[in-house]
């Protein structure tokens, strides 16, 4: 596993030498082979969820998710010699999770255990009285729990923001990045299939470049040859491109799509760009969002990886990249792409098409709209309209004054026009029959604090709220009855690095105005509780996301359901149908009494400190949701 790959594709001999250039598995070497002992189920082959560096929606997966089938309570061993550094217990997240420090500087992480050993349990029920709370985050002391490879510290389950029973398990270098487990050649786990793509994208990149003559991001499907896939037709293309890829890796015996960690791209046979997912840090997971292309994944729910460094993208994923993985297309000139992939395992796969360099204006294009239609990509505007006579120019209107520009290009039936936003933020458009607002407001510069104001809302935005420089689309208007109203935010399918902070003045007018609060409306229009703070009659809210809000009144109380005490533990089920739940408490004969808490199963059970004890008495519940209403439940147990 330590040796650099051997390409099965004799085809590529010279492509193999500069692959197998930069050692891949450096930080790996100091950990000897066999060091850990695989952490569940080791005597039998195991099949896995999700595997290192996976493309998640917000981040970057981190270790292994193994299958449990189903079962939970499934023995979990510690993977090598250490002790318990750290142990936490949370509703989300990793749910119930130990964290092993060895003797080597490397730590193991153990997530979404159903429960720990008895030792560690009783540690963590003895601080979660002490602190009065089901949360926890615990240090022991060095050396306080020590463990020995293929000791029991816990057992496998579905805590936290599990979707399905699984063990998650990480190994961390001293650094506490997290390392690939399956680099640690772990016998548990067979791999003979090669990584499958599904197609392959091209973006143009400034206001110039082209695709089959058209401005935009163009998807091409793929014919499997083989060992090999190709495109099967020359793309003509000029100017200044990226191109990404949409796929996954399988391994033996399960059929769910895991990530491609390595990926090289070869332009003319001379390296382009080069990606080893081999450490993922968790202070750049949000980097995801333009490792991907976060954009095109919201408008065609396909998670594509960007072949190309974007702008914003802080990840050290990259190595020995030439213009940062884009290319320029010349006319008359060809460049013949290959793009291996290999997984932890070396197996391999190899993407070929070819591209020919073609100006723009001898391409002829078919494409058609039903309908007027604006979209931004990166810098540019594109704005196209349905060819009406010979009338081609429209007119735009800026805070600067208006111009008049011709279409970029022309297809059959469109007319194409391109207008470059870094020159400037168009408000409206007229395409000769009167003015459309474009809902463009103004042009947010990254890296930099920034506020914007309207008449009746502020945004800021902080130094780190953007990865790139944001064109900003926004209305604040009430609903057609009048009685609500909704700030929507965007372009929507623009990722933020972080957080952004509104300050609203209400537009409606609204019964104890105080009782409302900010929710986001999901593209059905179904609300999602944000909260907000009300100062002077305004209200402060922060997201992470360009979204539609509403302000919204919740008025009902959680509900509570008595379930049958069970071998001295009481059961309930606590849930809220709008702005959700926010904290409970419970007490026998007036002293605090901790309840466990599974938000999946809306589910919440007592576990008393001395188990000695019978759970009898007066006991007392009261659920609170995030609007502040209360619901109290007394029994006598």
């Amino acid at each position: 596993m330590k040796n650099c790959w051997k390409l099965r594709l004799n085809s590529l001999v010279v492509l193999l030498l500069i692959f197998c250039s930069v050692r891949l598995f450096a930080q790996y070497d100091k950990v000897e082979e066999g060091y850990f002992q695989f952490p569940i189920q080791p005597e039998r082959t195991n099949y896995l969820a999700g595997n290192m560096g996976e493309l998640r929606a917000s981040h970057f997966h981190a270790g292994l998710d193994i299958k449990t089938n189903g079962v939970e309570g499934l023995n979990v061993y510690t993977a090598a010699d250490g002790y318990v550094s750290r142990i936490a217990v949370s509703t989300g997240g990793y749910g119930n999770c130990v964290y092993v420090a060895h003797p080597n500087g490397t730590t193991t992480v153990y997530a979404h255990l159903q429960s720990f050993n008895k030792e560690l349990a009783k540690y963590v029920l003895e601080n979660q009285y002490q602190q009065k709370s089901f949360t926890v985050n615990l240090f022991p002391e060095r050396n306080q729990f020590k463990l020995k490879q293929g000791e029991i510290l816990g057992f496998s389950g579905n805590s936290g923001s599990s979707t399905g029973p699984h063990l998650h398990f990480e190994i961390r270098n001293i650094q506490q990045q997290v390392l690939d487990p399956l680099r640690f050649g772990f016998s548990q786990i067979k791999d003979q299939i090669a990584p499958i793509a599904e197609r392959i994208a091209l973006k143009t990149m400034n206001i110039d470049a082209r695709v089959n003559g058209e401005f935009g991001r163009f998807e091409f499907n793929l014919e499997r040859r083989g060992n090999e896939y190709v495109i099967a037709d020359t793309i003509l293309a000029t100017g200044k491109l990226g191109i990404e890829l949409w796929g996954h890796d399988k391994l033996d015996g399960a059929a769910n799509k895991n990530g491609i960690p390595f990926i090289d791209v070869f332009q003319n046979d001379q390296l382009l760009f080069r990606q080893r997912i081999d450490t993922v840090s968790f202070a750049l997971q949000n980097n995801i969002r333009v490792h991907t292309n976060y954009q095109a994944e919201q408008e065609t729910r396909r998670r594509y990886n960007k072949l190309y460094v974007d702008d914003g993208n802080a990840l050290g994923f990259y190595q020995k990249l030439k213009n940062n993985g884009f290319f320029y297309a010349k006319a008359d000139s060809i460049y013949n792409f290959k793009i291996l992939l290999a997984d932890a395992y070396n197996n391999q796969r190899l993407v070929s098409f070819v591209v020919k360099g073609a100006d723009s204006s001898t391409v002829a294009i078919a494409t058609a709209t039903s309908e007027n239609h604006s979209y931004i990509l990166d810098n540019t505007l594109q704005l196209k309209k349905k060819k009406e006579g010979d009338a081609h120019k429209i007119t735009l209107y800026t805070a600067e004054g208006s111009r008049v520009i011709d279409p970029a290009y022309q297809s059959t039936l469109d007319n194409i026009y391109l207008i470059d936003l870094s020159k400037g933020v168009p408000s409206k458009i007229d395409y000769g029959h009167g003015m459309e607002d474009l809902n463009l407001v103004n042009s947010i510069p990254s890296g930099v604090l920034y506020d914007f104001s309207d008449a009746s809302f502020t945004i800021q935005f902080n130094k780190n709220s953007l990865f790139d420089t944001l064109y900003l689309e926004a209305s604040h208007q009430l609903t057609e009855n009048r009685k609500s109203e909704i700030l929507k935010l965007g372009p929507s399918p623009i990722p933020l690095k972080s957080g952004i902070s509104i300050e609203l003045s209400p537009l409606a007018n609204y019964d104890s105005l105080e009782t409302y609060q900010v929710y986001s409306l999901s593209s059905n229009g179904k609300p999602s509780y944000i909260g907000g703070e009300w100062v002077n009659g305004k209200i402060r809210f922060s997201t992470s996301s360009l979204d539609e809000f509403t302000l919204l009144k919740d008025k009902v109380k959680p509900t509570i359901q008595y379930k049958p005490t069970t071998n001295g533990t009481v059961f309930f089920t606590i849930d809220d149908a709008m702005s959700g739940i926010a904290s409970y408490e419970a007490k026998l004969n007036g002293e605090w009494v901790l309840m466990h808490y599974d938000p999946k199963k809306k589910l919440i059970w007592s576990e008393l400190l001395d188990k000695s004890k019978p759970i009898s008495g007066d006991f007392a519940l009261v659920v609170t949701d995030n609007a502040g209403n209360k619901k109290s439940l007394n029994l006598k147990l």
